[in-house]
């Protein structure tokens, strides 16, 4: 038998944790929002969770982010250059990177292992619902925070929430949407 072309990895449910968060913009100010967990670590990170049976990735990321920040917040749309397939219905679409202008798709997707369960990360854009109010914040041990560009890419604990976060800064002023 020849040696397949891909290397695939089957992750059995119970072996896997979906997630799903938000690298969220208050456009306004041109700051990130970052969390502080407030434990032994001391720890900077950016707002994501799981995600519920059934529920989309996209509403998780505004779910998780919401209740860990009480900020109100929708997806923010960017040029986003994806091999996602476009809405069209021609079979051949040959699949290559194209440019999608708008999309409220992924950015990245992060790959963490522990032990032998591996948990998927979705990143998103988001900006805040500037004049909603805020919501209930969950009780998580967090500090929520909005800090500049820069003083967010230094306080982020992990490598690479600051890519996700450098990628999602890019995005956001290079997309040609009206905000």
């Amino acid at each position: 038998m020849a040696a397949p072309a891909l290397s695939p990895t089957l992750l059995p449910a119970d072996k896997l944790v979906e997630s799903a968060g938000t690298v969220l913009f208050r456009l306004l100010t041109h700051e990130i929002c970052i969390l502080r967990l407030l434990n032994k670590r001391d720890e900077y990170v950016l707002p994501k969770g799981r995600r519920n049976i059934a529920e989309s990735r996209q509403a998780a990321a505004l779910r998780e982010t919401t209740e860990e920040t009480g900020v109100p917040c929708h997806l923010l749309p960017v040029d986003l250059v994806s091999r996602i397939t476009p809405s069209i219905q021609d079979p051949h679409v040959p699949d290559e990177p194209r440019l999608f202008k708008g999309a409220c798709e992924p950015i990245a997707m992060q790959q963490r292992r522990t032990g032998d369960v591996t948990k998927l990360v979705w990143w998103y854009v988001a900006a805040v619902s500037e004049g909603e109010p805020l919501c209930q914040h969950e009780g998580h041990k967090f500090e929520v925070q909005f800090c500049s560009y820069d003083e967010a890419l230094q306080k982020l604990t992990f490598k690479d929430d600051c890519e996700v976060v450098k990628m999602a800064i890019r995005l956001v002023e290079t997309s040609t949407d009206e905000r």
